[in-house]
């Protein structure tokens, strides 16, 4: 829940600063243009990455 968390909270903070540098949108579609184009980015970056951030073992068996 606590790595959860985490993970929103950057992804947020990664849209914010993406959206303040922009400030003003000639419409929606162009800001849910620019919010696809980094959630895309971050998911790249974790399909690229090694390092596992859901550990799916259960702890109890």
């Amino acid at each position: 829940m606590l790595r959860s968390r985490r993970l929103q909270r950057s992804v947020q903070q990664e849209l914010k600063r993406r959206t303040v540098k922009v400030r003003v949108f000639p419409n929606e579609a162009a800001l849910e243009r620019l919010v696809s184009a980094v959630l895309v980015e971050i998911d790249d970056k974790w399909a690229a990455d090694t390092k596992a951030y859901i550990k799916w073992e259960c702890q109890d068996a």
